[in-house]
């Protein structure tokens, strides 16, 4: 809880500061679920209820992020992992709490335009907040980097993203670095609904573990100047994904 607390504080302060530089912010929330076996005769369901807060200066973005997270399963999966060892464990148990806290940035190389080519880079810090006693976390630091394009085309927006993150590696596991990538079309349907498709590819994140493939459908809609809703839903395809999800988010701009 003093981890929330402080983010709330954070936050609180990131809007003050949005005051005094003009600058845009955005907090977003929404909730998450999803459900697999992940190569394991008992599956797991995972819930998480995000909260996030964004601030945009000039052509960079930063973000800072935490969650709250309800694992029930075997204990062996994690949330944004998989599994992390190849134990056979077979009895179901259930634990919440606080997820792991996120802190990233984007920078963009080439602004959008009405018609043309987007780069940016980011990267993103992961710190092992959450409990690996309860599986709500690997209890070790992540960092990614990776790198953006979109082309913009009219009504129509394909991007794509390729990245590669570095895994903490907690006793008993073998986590190791990988590659990721994504790649997507955003469809602008109408001035407030957009329609999306996602295919999300990565390596394999342990020595003994399997790659993964996500596909995800999204249609957002802007509510007014400064809301927006999404909904999407989520088919995994192998071992180290789960076999279905989907959710919903919402975000206001400040």
């Amino acid at each position: 809880m003093r981890t929330l607390r402080s983010m709330i504080g954070i936050g609180s302060g990131v809007l003050l500061l949005a005051a005094a530089t003009h600058a845009e912010v955005t907090v977003s929330t929404g909730f998450d679920f999803s459900r697999g076996d992940y190569g394991l005769p008992v599956p797991t369901q995972i819930i998480t209820v995000p909260l996030a807060v964004s601030y945009a200066v000039n052509q960079t973005t930063w973000e800072l992020g935490l969650s709250c997270v309800r694992v029930e399963g075997p204990g062996d999966v994690v949330p944004g992992i998989g599994r992390r060892t190849r134990r056979l464990a077979l009895a179901s148990t259930t634990h919440e709490g606080i997820g792991d806290l996120t802190l990233g940035f984007t920078h963009q190389l080439a602004a959008p335009a009405e018609r043309g080519w987007s780069w940016a880079v980011g990267a993103e810090v992961k710190f092992g907040t959450a409990s690996a006693e309860r599986s709500l976390g690997t209890g070790k630091d992540d960092f990614t980097v990776q790198a953006e394009c979109s082309y913009t085309a009219g009504a129509l927006t394909p991007y794509f993203t390729v990245g590669y993150r570095w895994l903490g590696n907690p006793a008993g596991s073998d986590l190791r670095a990988h590659v990721f990538g994504t790649a997507g079309l955003a469809w602008a349907c109408s001035d407030k609904v957009t329609l999306g498709v996602l295919v999300d590819l990565a390596a394999k994140n342990s020595a003994s573990g399997s790659s993964s493939a996500n596909f995800m459908l999204s249609a957002s809609r802007s509510l007014g100047d400064r809301w927006q809703a999404q909904l999407y839903a989520v088919r995994g395809t192998s071992d180290n994904s789960p076999d279905y999800g989907g959710g919903i988010s919402l975000s206001r701009g400040f």
